[in-house]
């Protein structure tokens, strides 16, 4: 399909004051005025994702998940591997499932093994800190390093978190909330470590379409699957994929797993319990986002790296102090205040002063304190407004501190 128009026609549609009346969840956060926590994108869907949405609901398909819809979601999401990131995996290692955190969960429950130590590299998704808890597992945060602006895996942490017994290592590739892609030669030393020790990886890739062509710094890059990067990697990982976030569908429940061939036996047995977490509606537009729906994610990818990079202006104007560095994949971005008047909790004092929703960087992790994760996946005049207030809420704040 070829899109007419420019992404701006495609992705500025609302402005503020529609968003909030929609009430998603991204802008119904307590009493702030902006949304901007919640990992969802203020667009539209992809036409072909709308039409496969609506054609299921006319013919009344809203039953539980069918042989059908499972079968055609799942080979659309082998063949997007393929596609993609030259990563060839057997139709019968695509596991259909209703979402990542719900995949976490079923790994722990029925593939993780014995040794109960688990190593999260943080700053981390919290959900990757609390289902492994919650069912009993110990979390080790391995804490990234941060060269020049750029957040990467403590590779030596990580094998003395194996050496002293740990099982499995959860890897977010590309990177929540930092951004980061991690390069082929980054993940294959994992991969190196990981094999030596007899451990497992749970890599969660549901942002790799979201992977922008040039880094920060103007690098050619792509995302690489983890598990292809070596045998070992292959044999030893789990690998979460899904389209929910690159075509902004959260809400309708339906992902895929890539097992190892020594989970196949447990994966197939397990197959009806898995699959029964996904709806239908959402496997169908899974369907369409990857068989169909590729020239509107070009498109947003245009439009989120225009965004990304006119993030780093409005904060470099308005926001002395605080240092961002463009991500290279996603649409949140990490923002820095330890800098600032703000270093302790600054999404508290952003929601207090500017009414504006973000994500405590405390929350990721102990390295996340000081940070925010912001989500700029929104118009562009939307994310003016939001710098904007932020800013003003800032410079008040400043005020305060001068004339006491």
């Amino acid at each position: 399909m070829s899109l007419l128009g420019s992404p701006r026609d495609l992705f500025e549609a609302y402005d503020s004051e529609a968003l909030r009346e929609m009430g998603r969840a991204k802008w119904t956060l307590g009493s702030d005025r902006f949304g901007a926590a919640v990992a969802e994108m203020d667009f539209a869907p992809a036409q072909e994702v709308v039409s496969a949405l609506r054609s299921a609901v006319d013919r009344g398909d809203l039953g539980y998940p069918h042989q059908a819809a499972i079968e055609t979601a799942a080979e659309a999401s082998r063949q997007w591997l393929l596609d993609q990131y030259s990563w060839t995996v057997d139709r019968q290692d695509v596991v259909t499932i209703g979402g990542l955190v719900h995949a976490l969960e079923a790994y722990f429950l029925f593939f993780a093994g014995a040794k109960k130590d688990v190593i999260v590299p943080t700053p981390s998704y919290p959900p990757f800190m609390q289902v492994p808890t919650e069912l009993g597992w110990n979390v080790i945060e391995s804490p990234m390093q941060c060269v020049d602006g750029r957040w990467c895996l403590d590779l030596d942490d990580i094998e003395r978190a194996f050496a002293r017994g740990a099982g499995t290592l959860i890897l977010c590739n590309p990177h929540n909330p930092t951004g980061t892609v991690f390069t082929r030669a980054e993940l294959t030393s994992l991969s190196n470590i990981v094999e030596a020790h007899g451990g497992r990886v749970f890599s969660d890739e549901i942002h790799g379409p979201l992977t922008y062509s040039k880094s920060a710094t103007g690098e050619d890059q792509r995302h690489v699957p983890y598990a292809s990067v070596t045998d070992a990697a292959a044999g030893h990982a789990m690998t979460g994929v899904s389209a929910t976030k690159g075509w902004n569908i959260g809400g309708v429940n339906a992902a895929h797993v890539v097992v190892a061939e020594r989970d196949r036996a447990t994966a197939q047995r397990l197959n009806a319990l898995l699959s029964h977490s996904a709806s239908t509606p959402g496997l169908w537009a899974t369907t369409a986002a990857y068989s169909a729906g590729r020239s509107w994610l070009q498109y947003l990818l245009i439009y989120l790296d225009e965004n990304r990079r006119q993030l780093a202006d409005l904060i470099r104007g308005s926001l002395p102090g605080v240092r961002y560095r463009i991500p290279d994949a996603s649409y949140l971005a990490w923002i820095d205040f330890r800098q600032t008047e703000w270093t302790d909790r600054p999404a508290m004092h952003i929601s207090q002063r500017a009414r504006v929703a973000l994500m405590e960087g405390a929350d990721f992790g102990s390295p996340g304190r000081g940070f925010v994760r912001l989500n700029f996946a929104t118009p562009y005049p939307v994310l003016e407004e939001i710098i904007t207030a932020i800013s003003e809420g800032f410079q008040h704040c400043r005020t305060d501190q001068v004339n006491k």
